[in-house]
């Protein structure tokens, strides 16, 4: 069934699925632990998939939107949508709430109580988008995640160095930042050359951990960012770590944000063959 379809089913006749009166104000949160809420889920998530399928800025917020009320409805995110969100936010250009996002599930879950929503979700704010990367870089990683923070990291370095050397030719400058998280930085924006050298120097460094780690994890994924092929299309659920098929979902996840950040992906090329 339809979306709504199955919303109505459910809003409808909830105490012949659930016991619980309209599951949509009572059971928020952990809507998969309830058997009879998945159809929702599952004919919700296939919308999702579909809306992405339009390629412009209305349809990328729309699948958004629907994503991030999911995870509101099922906090534990057993269907792994917490996969797909940071690129869509990259694509809008919603760099903090990316990085916010991310480092809100890289954090240490283990004593988490996914069934109390008294407890804060997703509350990250405003945190430093330069700072390390080491708790990103650790034993286990969403693969899609640590691919998403690289190219977030790209997408500031090339802003910095374009500044960079915008002071230091003569003629008409293009100093534009493609990231609002390096235009409303005051130490970056209005500093000094220096000050702007030692962000370019952290974030080099940065990139280079986030590569490495994201190479160990998934051998696969570089290679075939630069040569796609057929995966962009290939359907794929199940996974395992490490695997084509891991590669596969997460190129798909983050192609688009790839392509549509300039130079993102000619600086992989240029790390693959060694040139920097």
């Amino acid at each position: 069934m339809s979306t709504e379809a199955e919303e109505k089913e459910l809003r409808e006749h909830p105490g012949d699925f659930t016991r619980l009166p309209d599951p949509f104000t009572t059971a928020v949160g952990h809507f998969w632990g309830i058997y009879h809420t998945r159809d929702y889920m599952r004919a919700r998530f296939a919308l999702a998939e579909a809306i992405g399928r339009i390629h412009n800025v209305e349809a990328t917020e729309a699948q958004l939107e629907h994503l991030m009320n999911m995870l509101r409805l099922c906090r534990s995110d057993t269907m792994g949508l917490r996969s797909l969100v940071p690129a869509l936010m990259l694509r809008l250009n919603k760099d903090q709430e990316r990085y916010d996002f991310i480092k809100w599930w890289a954090m240490d879950r283990d004593d988490y109580d996914w069934e109390d929503t008294d407890l804060p979700y997703l509350d990250i704010k405003g945190a430093d988008p330069f700072e390390s990367v080491d708790q990103h870089v650790k034993d286990f990683v969403v693969l899609s995640h640590t691919v998403s923070l690289t190219l977030l990291k790209i997408k500031l370095l090339l802003d910095l160095m374009k500044i960079r050397d915008s002071t230091s030719t003569v003629g008409p400058k293009n100093t534009i930042p493609q990231s609002p998280l390096v235009c409303e930085n005051r130490m970056i924006m209005g500093g000094e050359d220096q000050d702007r050298l030692t962000y370019i120097e952290r974030l080099k460094g940065q990139i280079d951990q986030l590569y490495e780690k994201t190479d160990s994890a998934n051998s696969y994924f570089w290679p075939h960012l630069l040569n796609p092929g057929h995966h962009l299309n290939d359907k794929s659920s199940a996974y395992s770590m490490g695997s084509m098929e891991e590669m596969t979902l997460a190129l798909q996840w983050t192609y688009a944000a790839w392509t549509e950040t300039p130079g993102a992906i000619d600086f992989i090329k240029a790390k693959r063959a060694g040139s920097i």
